[in-house]
């Protein structure tokens, strides 16, 4: 306003005469300064009231300059023992009076509404003038202004809230850069419990000479917006950290975080001791067991696990300085109608205490972290569930064949998302060989679980019929296809999609035959096992994996390898791997626990791919030579004598003379079976074993079947002689026809 201020003229009046005036008012007037006191006032203003009649004048009126046109705002000023003079006439021109009404009422309005407070600060940041006295009025009554008397805030503010505003407004003084909307904590220094936090914007002020003379503070209470925008922060925090690992104890741990420092100084979570193992809580409020499960922060006064919590007094609340507990606000987990736990938060003294606002962001916090314990425990219910149904399909830790030495191993991953479809399995087949059989499903869960166990059910029949590995998976893969279509038409809508777990799956499926030392495989889209040679050196298996289970149409292929007896042969599902190290410990002492320590190291950290891991590692052995004996006869009945006549010979030479009789009849039926129904050759082998097995191989891939004879029937019953003799018997194919086998037990009776 100063520079309007400039144009302005004084002159010192009396009557209607022009006694005096002040620089520059000649040219102002348009008068020359020789004729200044030969004017007279009523010359020089249109209208000029003057002072006849003894009437007081106006104080402010507009007029018009005689001598230019120019609007003026005119003003008296009465004067007292100046002699003649008895009033002092101010000339403003009508534009810069009607800034100045516009300063004026700009001012007036800004210190009388209600909407935004205003202070001046001098250059001491002491308080001069405030608007909104009521935000900052005490109990006790007076207003602001009346209580500062020009002292700094800290009279009216709390210490540290004073501190802090006072360190803002002197950057805005320093620096002469205007602060704005800056959110700041102003509680009264009579009510400190009473949070309040304020929108501080402020702007420097600067006197005549250009030189900062204060600041003048611009504020705006939004204490309700602000709590409310932390509890939508901290609700989203929340929704954002908690529930991810689908761990109960994990999810109460993100809690605790979230809440700590931002929402309290120390936070506690009991959980009843069933949801940790995702069994359904008992009534929290009774005998459940409680389990503190997460900490974080100031919770040495909080209530133990096993006690009510307990408000402190009001009346008893300790002084700001003081180191006891502040404030308690304890909050009960729930979900689906059930109590899982609760959460416990306390506020030292020197923060504010809960209040009705501080509950309802509580309350929303917790109801989202209950709902993500309660999913956690429900997966990990689910989990569990797979775990142990899966443990019901999986086979012995160690397998006792006569073909290896073999050990199993399964391992869940410690993610709880992860999948529970790694299996793998060793299943006896004739004449002491074995498969080894490995895979993985696509589902998760209790559906991995039981896709796992019908593809293990399912390969444990199709071996007893001894098919080569690629048409077993063959069948496998034609098994997935069926129960897909069937379950498009009449599964539940989750399964419709026909990928319920055995679509997607991988399978390798492999058979070692000690006499030979041979090993045919096929790989259903599985990855190659690892083969450890006595030496330590290890290689996967040159095997083409193919399309994995119902996902392709290419047919599956087998491999075959020799391997020297202690060979090792490492199967890998799920998350397995194998540290390069411990090849050569594997094959060391040639001790099952040996493969022990292998697996539990190739399973060491199998959460890493995501997945549970299982592996299978068998050391496989060879026959000696001598328990073993061939003969071959062309298709002549007369050589069924020399084949009982073989198979005396070999029993005595294996100290198996109780076996003779038994053994005499089965080679005969089965070789005179052969010579009368496939040709020529006909080879019979017998094997010393846990038992004694009895082979006699033909050209024709007829199978044979067991049945009654009629009383009347000349012939038919061989087989049921055999059935009746022997404790197992079968037949398979081969690649030249077939071979029907039977199994003794070494230490039967006479």
């Amino acid at each position: 306003m100063s520079g309007f201020l400039g144009n302005e003229s004084v002159l010192l009046v009396g009557g209607d005469d022009v006694l005096g005036w002040s620089p520059g008012t000649e040219q102002y007037l348009g008068v020359p300064a020789d004729r200044m006191r030969e004017t007279r006032v009523p010359d020089l203003l249109d209208p000029w009231p003057g002072r006849s009649g003894g009437e007081a004048p106006p104080s402010s009126w507009s007029a018009t300059l005689r001598s230019t046109g120019m609007p003026v705002r005119c003003q008296l000023l009465p004067v007292a023992g100046a002699g003649a003079a008895d009033c002092l006439l101010r000339l403003l021109p009508e534009r810069t009076a009607q800034y100045a009404d516009q300063d004026a009422a700009l001012l007036q309005a800004l210190f009388s509404q209600a909407k935004v407070g205003l202070a001046v600060h001098d250059a001491a940041l002491r308080v001069t003038r405030v608007s909104l006295d009521e935000q900052f009025g005490s109990p006790s009554g007076g207003s602001m202004v009346e209580r500062l008397g020009g002292q700094p805030l800290a009279e009216a503010l709390v210490a540290q809230d004073a501190a802090e505003i006072e360190v803002q407004l002197r950057r805005v003084l320093e620096t002469g850069e205007a602060m704005v909307e800056v959110p700041q904590r102003a509680r009264s220094a009579e009510q400190p419990l009473s949070d309040r936090i304020v929108s501080l914007s402020a702007i420097p002020l600067s006197g005549p000479d250009g030189s900062r003379c204060g600041v003048v503070v611009a504020f705006t209470d939004i204490t309700a917006e602000h709590r409310e925008k932390e509890g939508r922060f901290l609700a989203g925090e929340a929704a954002r950290r908690i529930g991810a690992d689908l761990d109960p104890a994990q999810c109460a741990r993100e809690l605790v975080e979230v809440l700590v420092p931002a929402f309290a100084d120390g936070a506690a979570v009991d959980l009843s001791e069933a949801v940790l193992s995702g069994e359904e809580p008992d009534d929290f409020s009774g005998q459940a067991a409680r389990l503190r499960v997460a900490s974080l922060g100031r919770c040495e006064r909080l209530p133990e696990p096993d006690q009510d919590p307990a408000l402190p007094d009001p009346s008893a609340v300790p002084d700001a300085g003081e180191s006891g507990v502040f404030s308690l606000l304890a909050g009960a987990l729930q979900a689906r109608g059930r109590t899982l736990g609760r959460v416990l938060m306390q506020r030292l003294p020197a923060r504010l205490p809960f209040d009705a606002l501080d509950e309802d962001i509580a309350e929303e916090v917790v109801t989202r972290a209950a709902l993500s314990i309660d999913n956690a425990r429900r997966f990990v219910h689910e989990r569990r569930s797979a775990e142990a149904l899966q443990r019901s399909l999986l086979p012995p830790s160690v397998e006792d064949v006569s073909a290896a030495d073999i050990a199993y191993l399964h391992v869940p991953s410690p993610s709880p998302a992860a999948n529970c479809g790694a299996w793998a399995d060793a299943v006896p087949l004739s004449s002491a060989r074995v498969a080894f059989v490995a895979g993985t499903t696509a589902a998760r869960g209790v559906a991995a679980a039981a896709a796992a166990g019908r593809l293990r059910t399912a390969i444990q029949t199709l071996s007893d019929l001894d098919l080569a590995p690629e048409e077993v998976l063959t069948h496998i893969d034609e098994l997935v296809r069926r129960l897909a279509r069937h379950r498009a038409h009449t599964g539940p809508p989750a399964d419709r999609d026909g990928r319920a777990g055995e679509i997607g799956a991988t399978c390798l499926y492999a058979v070692y035959d000690p006499v030979t030392g041979h090993c045919a495989m096929a790989s259903a889209g599985h990855m190659a096992p690892v083969v450890i040679c006595p030496g330590g050196e290890a290689a996967p298996v040159p095997i083409e994996p193919r399309q994995a289970l119902g996902v392709g149409d290419l047919p599956y292929e087998t491999v075959e390898l020799r391997l020297d007896p202690g060979s090792v042969l490492l199967f890998l599902a799920g998350g397995a791997t194998l540290p390069a190290e411990r090849a050569e410990s594997a094959t060391a002492g040639g001790r099952v626990a040996a493969l022990h320590d292998l697996l539990e190291e190739t399973l060491g950290a199998p959460g890493a791919a995501g997945r549970d891991g299982a592996a299978l590692a068998a050391r496989v052995r060879r026959l000696a030579p001598e328990n073993t004996t061939h003969f071959r006869f062309p298709a002549d009945p007369s050589v069924v004598a020399h084949a009982r006549q073989a198979v005396t010979r070999t029993l005595a030479s294996w100290d198996l003379e109780h076996l003779a009789f038994a053994s005499e009849l089965v080679a005969s039926e089965l070789v005179t079976n052969a010579i009368r129904y496939a040709g020529s050759p006909v080879d019979l082998r017998l094997i010393r074993d846990r038992s004694l097995i009895c082979e006699v191989s033909d050209p024709s891939q007829t199978q044979p079947h067991l049945r009654h004879a009629r009383p009347t029937d000349e012939g038919g019953r061989g087989l049921f002689l055999v059935h009746q003799l022997t404790q197992q018997w079968g037949s398979r194919y081969t690649r030249d026809g077939k071979t029907i086998w039977t199994a003794q037990q070494i230490d039967a009776a006479v």
